[in-house]
């Protein structure tokens, strides 16, 4: 891999980080260290995807969290050009008593015209349960219950446990080695062109960029985890001092408290993935 794609992996790992962590800030910002915050991560990242997809641009649709962070019956609003279109309600409800929950509310006709979204876990749960029961149905929005927990917790200071670790090495090392593939057989196929590299290597150099990104991704995004729940952990022990609450008790040093796993689980994220890289530059 060359030192220019080596750059362009390492912006794309950094990137995937970054987004998380102000997903994490602004569900903190949005509503504090609340015990359920993957809902509202859930909500805020499937108003990021609406807003992003190109076609909805096009049209001038948008989606907005609702003013109140305690809706009961919708979570999003949208809008196409200022004018009211539609409504969603989020769910990332995947324990049976949730489940059971999100079914009764939807067959009891709870959520009148709101679309109903859940996670891809939840949605796969709660539909099985709907079958047959009613009209309504719920929709995938096509986020992971894995990534919300993560985020939520990344954001609570909360320390992962080995599975949770596993799970953002998973899904770091998926997406890493996703964009260190891609980046490279784009490079592959102008060098293949240019008559500078044979197949055969071109295929080579795309797998050991695809290594190097997924090793580079899994490491980082652990890193980030472990780094946010161990910050989380000291800012929760200083709370408990004088000096602790003091500093808690200004604006400044209680937003600088919640915002230090996110901030400090980043840092993590990308120093860790920076040296994974520079040691695979021997190798590959």
């Amino acid at each position: 891999m060359s030192k220019k794609n080596r750059k362009l992996t390492n912006t794309g790992i950094y990137s995937r980080e970054g987004y998380e962590a102000s997903v994490g800030l602004r569900t903190i910002e949005r509503a504090g260290a609340c015990p359920q915050a993957k809902g509202v991560v859930h909500e805020i990242m499937f108003c990021d995807k609406y807003n992003s997809n190109p076609m909805n641009f096009l049209k001038g649709n948008h989606a907005q969290l609702t003013k109140s962070t305690t809706a009961k019956m919708k979570d999003v609003i949208m809008t196409n050009h200022g004018k009211v279109v539609g409504h969603a309600q989020l769910k990332d409800t995947i324990s049976n008593s949730g489940v059971r929950k999100t079914v009764d509310q939807i067959t009891g006709g709870h959520y009148g015209k709101t679309a109903v979204y859940g996670t891809k876990e939840t949605t796969k749960k709660v539909a099985e349960r709907l079958s047959g029961k009613t009209g309504q149905t719920i929709k995938s929005s096509g986020i992971s219950s894995n990534t919300t927990s993560r985020i939520a917790n990344k954001a609570l200071g909360r320390m992962p446990t080995a599975s949770a670790i596993g799970c953002a090495a998973r899904a770091g090392g998926t997406a890493g080695a996703a964009i260190g593939a891609g980046i490279e057989v784009v490079s592959s196929l102008s060098d293949v062109l240019d008559g500078e590299k044979d197949l055969g290597d071109a295929a080579i150099d795309v797998a050991a960029a695809g290594i190097k990104g997924g090793v580079s991704g899994a490491a980082s995004a652990a890193a980030g985890s472990v780094a946010a729940g161990a910050v989380g952990a000291g800012t929760a022990a200083l709370a408990g001092t004088a000096a602790g609450t003091a500093i808690a008790g200004t604006a400044v040093g209680a937003a600088a408290i919640a915002a230090a796993p996110v901030v400090i689980g980043f840092g993590a994220a990308c120093a860790v993935g920076s040296l994974i890289s520079d040691l695979f530059d021997d190798i590959f």
